[in-house]
């Protein structure tokens, strides 16, 4: 049989399952960019100097080359989908949604192997879904041991790829800080020849534009790159506490325990506030 979980941020299901808008974290990292630009149009008597097209194709530009040298370009390419994916939506299936799909799975397996595939294939969350599926054709021909060594294996996989996407958006933001600081480097060389050469009036304006660079690698490092990077790693880690609590409830209706058992130790992964389910 041909699983159907798809290779996409952990937090997000497929097609009509997908998240709401996220508007609270897309109006933080918005509030963020609008905190600089406020701040450098009060600190500037013209701030339209703020804007250095060379410094801007130096930072934006050699951040990009170098990161698509580091990682395979698709891969790097992919991030933006990633980061417009992650950020602007909500996780699609929260904790309580997924310990609704369980009881209702729990439910199917005790009246039979027909009832059980049909639930399995109404289930949104994509490792649940996945997980119910293996359950259903493997049933007896698997020792309880192997049916979790097999999903334990598939979560940690389906963890480590996803956990690779923070660990290159960590790796990439130590980029901007050093083509920064080397465009610094470079308007400090054209800075000192102009002084060489006697012109002093434009050495507070060359100074000035020479520092450009490190603000933009610094904007870029800390406003996006980091905070995208912790943002994908805490999700990830969240959406893993949910993969161990699939499992638990799989091997759980694999020993076709009571569906208030199950129910009752699957909340144990969960905080008191994660716990509330909507009852018909």
């Amino acid at each position: 049989m041909k699983m159907d979980i798809e290779r996409q941020p952990p937090f997000l299901g497929k097609g009509s399952v997908m998240g709401s808008f996220n508007f609270g974290t897309v109006f933080a990292f918005v509030g963020c960019f609008v905190i600089v630009l406020v701040s450098l149009i009060m600190s500037l008597e013209n701030p339209w100097i703020a804007f250095d097209l060379h410094s801007i194709v130096l930072v934006l530009g050699g951040t990009l080359f170098v990161a698509s040298s580091c990682f395979p370009y698709r891969q790097v390419m992919n991030l933006f989908k990633v980061f417009i994916k992650g950020i602007a939506r909500k996780p699609a299936n929260t904790h309580a949604e997924v310990l609704e799909s369980v009881i209702q799975l729990s439910k199917a397996r005790l009246q039979g192997r027909e009832a059980f595939k049909n639930a399995s294939e109404s289930v949104k969350h994509p490792f649940l879904r996945e997980c119910s599926q293996v359950l259903h054709w493997t049933d007896a021909d698997i020792t309880r041991n192997e049916l979790r060594e097999l999903l334990e294996l598939r979560a940690e996989t389906i963890f480590a790829s996803y956990n690779q996407d923070a660990a290159i958006f960590k790796t990439i933001a130590k980029f901007p800080p050093a083509f920064g600081l080397m465009g610094t480097t470079m308007g400090m060389i054209a800075l000192l020849q102009a002084i060489g050469k006697g012109n002093s009036d434009s050495i507070g304006s060359s100074m000035s534009l020479a520092l450009l660079a490190t603000l933009y690698g610094l904007v870029l490092a800390n406003v996006v790159f980091l905070p995208i990077a912790e943002y994908l790693g805490k999700k990830s880690r969240d959406e893993f506490v949910i993969r161990k609590m699939i499992i638990e409830a799989i091997m759980l209706i694999h020993e076709k325990k009571p569906a208030k058992f199950i129910e009752e130790k699957v909340k144990s992964f969960l905080l008191p506030g994660q716990r509330q389910m909507k009852r018909a």
